[in-house]
């Protein structure tokens, strides 16, 4: 637990590095990840190493003229995205960063949902009902052709497997994804929410 805690905070110290250029630091940081009951060894590094070479690159770096190295990424995602994600990201919360996202998702899907049927349903059942190709609540395309069909049952299925493999798991256990992994599922999250504003 005490390994687990203590990446969290490298990692997050990482991403400030990499914020601020310093890629090299930042890379130094992530090789001490995952600790794997190696904590004393990497705490000694910190401090004797790490902690001192960020003092001396603040000495002689102006904090607030660097640009932030995501804001085209956030620039390009689901405006509700963007709010429920970016700042609990920017704090180091990824997990909580990637719950918010799918548990929109899956709100903004179960409201449609239950305005067009009156039903209530959650999580992979509701996608499953809302997108089947046979006769879907939420058309994505006109399903005039194989391949239109093909299209709506695909998105059925990412739309359920987001709720199975990503909310569910990080709703009821303990993951914490890192920084990299974080902004490729909230970049999931943000398609979908997309798909859902073009939906027929």
């Amino acid at each position: 637990m005490y390994d687990s805690h203590l990446s969290g905070k490298l990692d997050a110290l990482s991403l400030f590095c990499k914020k601020l250029g310093w890629s090299d630091l930042a890379g130094q940081i992530q090789e001490l990840i995952p600790l794997q009951v190696n904590a004393p060894e990497a705490l000694t590094r910190i401090q004797d190493f790490v902690l001192p070479e960020i003092r001396h690159l603040l000495e002689h770096a102006s904090v607030d003229d660097q640009p932030d190295p995501n804001e085209t990424f956030w620039q390009l995602l689901h405006p509700r995205i963007v709010a429920l994600a970016r700042p609990r990201f920017e704090q180091g919360l990824y997990g909580d960063a990637v719950e918010s996202c799918f548990k929109e998702v899956n709100s903004a899907v179960k409201l449609i949902y239950r305005d067009a049927t009156g039903r209530e349903a959650d999580g992979a059942g509701l996608m499953n009902s809302a997108f089947s190709a046979n006769d879907p609540v939420i058309r994505l395309t006109d399903l005039n052709s194989q391949s239109e069909r093909d299209e709506q049952q695909g998105y059925m299925h990412i739309y359920a497997g987001a709720m199975t493999g990503i909310r569910n798991p990080k709703a009821h256990a303990n993951i914490n994804p890192d920084s990299r992994k974080t902004l490729h599922l909230v970049a999931l999250a943000s398609l979908l929410m997309h798909r859902l504003d073009e939906r027929i």
